[in-house]
């Protein structure tokens, strides 16, 4: 179940949305949520994006449901795979249990932000791995996240990580400690989550969530 799945999935039920960001604004139905707020002070800045991220997932996704686990490097003459490709590997092994390396396929692709007019020979490299729920440690992958823009210790995050829901059609973004999201198919599926947690959605981008949910 590897990187061909993986686009049917986003052709099939997303209209071929391409995994980078800002996902919120590429997709016709989703949820942007803040995460850090104005909170200054690190420790519990890190301890709010924790709780948000970890709530808004568990209540989008059950331990049975199928995700892939997505991560994207960029690659260059200076950056090269073999540069980092150990790093990659160990976040997989660190947030997914029991995973078995043989299930991490490898896709190379089109540089997600050619348009931003960067290095042509600049290459994405796409990995992902099918899992359940139950195998993911949401909470300690949700805070490595966070930990990398808040620097309380070194993070051991590399890339940029999606989690897309196969089985609800949901994908799941924390961007890093400033905000989340979260885009889905069906916009029933979203719907209690925008009434139960409408205090985090974000302010600057409130009206348009507002007219998605018909509110």
């Amino acid at each position: 179940m590897g990187n061909g799945y993986l686009d049917d999935l986003l052709l099939n039920n997303f209209g071929g949305i391409e995994l980078k960001s800002p996902l919120f604004y590429n997709a016709p139905v989703g949820i942007r949520f803040e995460m850090g707020g104005d909170i200054d002070v690190s420790e519990k800045r890190i301890q709010q994006v924790k709780q948000r991220a970890v709530t808004l997932f568990n209540a989008v996704n059950q331990d049975n449901d199928s995700i892939y686990f997505v991560l994207f490097m960029d690659s260059w003459d200076e950056h090269q795979v073999v540069d980092f490709e150990n790093d990659v590997l160990k976040v997989f092994e660190n947030f997914i249990d029991g995973i078995d390396l043989k299930q991490i396929f490898k896709k190379e692709q089109e540089y997600r932000y050619k348009d931003t007019g960067e290095d042509d020979d600049t290459v994405t490299i796409r990995y992902c791995a099918k899992l359940k729920v139950r195998n993911l440690n949401i909470d300690n992958l949700i805070w490595a996240i966070a930990n990398r823009t808040i620097e309380i210790e070194v993070s051991s995050i590399v890339g940029d990580i999606f989690l897309v829901n196969e089985t609800k059609k949901i994908i799941f973004y924390l961007y890093d400690d400033r905000g989340l999201d979260i885009v889905v198919e069906n916009k029933k599926i979203l719907k209690p989550i925008y009434e139960q947690y409408n205090d985090w959605i974000l302010d600057y981008d409130r009206e348009k969530i507002k007219m998605i949910f018909g509110q």
